[in-house]
């Protein structure tokens, strides 16, 4: 048997739509910005290597995480440039440091120390390695100071190991409301480029912009743009441009109901008897729980879509299975299609009205999705 043998819920993603949305925000930026797709977390769960096919001829860039993340990507980009951007670190596996200097990855530098144990894991007479160096402008996680900046960029400048081809730093607050703190980031950002003499350098890169500053932040796209959730047909700005690039959701996930029976009035379904009928009622199970990212606290909050019709969740989502309300569906019989994250803009079981029932973000809903899922590339 195949490995997809057994899976009965299926992911569908759409290959059209992940291009219309790179091409409509390639169009807001400007042709002269580079678009770099972030495809990390597996494609933010739509499997990276179906996203980096369907774009490779599209985007200039992709970005992952983890070396091992560039790894499995690496067959399927067609040797567009793969930025790592979590950092190189004293003590990290030599073995995949030197991966990343075999396969050409572009890899993040964050610390002076971590440059130095680069330096010393390189294997001798291979390419250079190609470095991005990461500025913490003000998020306050990964980024090396200022100070250690300039200083990382004069050991690179001495030493044939390293080539230059980006810097970056990263937006903490460009999807909320009030963008003071995010300006203050760009101007930071902007002074260390001056200081640095890499302002008007055309060989270095320089990115700062996710989806929510591409689209609310001109003044930051740079040479390039990291577009994340935009790619994938979210956008989480609280604030959004008048002109905002049509993202359209480019994953479904389906299931069969795999059971149909008649809850009487009075009695309980699910764990903790949570949900109690109060009145004769129709309910089916679908085979998604918790495990495949079905997040346990929907239960009793979400809606799924059966046709045309939006069904209740009710009781606890089990790990395995939920249960929904059928009462107003014709006709339900087993094998029926349910539709858990839809891919319709108003839609309330898309990946942000899920997002919303469970108080948390659409990344959180798209990545969480299991592996027991089958995902598949349509148009």
């Amino acid at each position: 048997m195949t490995e997809y043998t057994l899976k009965i819920a299926n992911a569908y993603v759409s290959r059209q739509k992940l291009r219309h949305n790179a091409t409509q925000i390639k169009r807001y930026c400007g042709n002269q910005v580079k678009l770099c797709a972030v495809v990390k977390a597996d494609g933010y769960g739509h499997s990276g290597a179906l996203v980096v096919t369907s774009l490779v001829d599209l985007v200039d860039y992709f970005a992952v995480a983890t070396i091992e993340e560039a790894a499995q990507i690496y067959p399927f980009a067609e040797g567009k440039p793969i930025l790592v951007m979590c950092p190189l670190f004293a003590g990290m596996d030599t073995g995949l440091i030197r991966l990343a200097q075999v396969r050409g990855f572009h890899c993040t530098i964050s610390s002076p120390a971590g440059l130095q144990y680069t330096s010393d894991s390189l294997i001798e007479k291979e390419p250079r390695l190609h470095i991005h160096l990461k500025i913490d402008t003000g998020m306050g996680r990964i980024g090396c100071s200022v100070a250690e900046g300039k200083k990382i960029l004069d050991t690179i400048k001495h030493q044939e190991k390293y080539l230059l081809k980006g810097i970056y730093t990263h937006l903490a607050t460009a999807n909320e409301e009030d963008l003071k703190f995010a300006s203050e980031q760009l101007k930071a950002f902007e002074n260390f480029l001056q200081e640095s003499k890499l302002k008007h350098d055309n060989s270095v890169i320089k990115h700062v912009c996710n989806t929510a500053g591409a689209l609310r932040m001109p003044k930051g796209h740079f040479d390039m743009v990291r577009c994340g959730i935009g790619i994938y047909g979210y956008s989480t700005s609280e604030d959004k441009p008048a002109d905002m690039p049509d993202l359209q959701p480019a994953l479904k996930l389906e299931a069969p109901l795999i059971l149909i029976k008649t809850l009487k009035a009075g009695q309980s379904c699910g764990y903790g008897r949570t949900f109690v009928a109060p009145k004769d009622m129709t309910i089916g199970i679908v085979p998604i729980g918790y495990a495949d990212g079905l997040f346990r606290n929907l239960s009793n909050q979400a809606k799924l879509r059966c046709g045309d019709q939006f069904i209740p969740v009710v009781g606890r989502i089990s790990m395995d299975c939920t249960i929904v309300n059928l009462t107003g569906v014709k006709d339900p019989s087993e094998g029926m299609t349910v539709t858990v994250i839809d891919n319709h803009l108003d839609s309330c079981c898309n990946a942000a009205g899920l997002a919303e029932s469970a108080g948390t973000i659409p990344y959180e809903i798209l990545t969480a999705i299991g592996s027991r899922i089958r995902r598949e590339l349509v148009d």
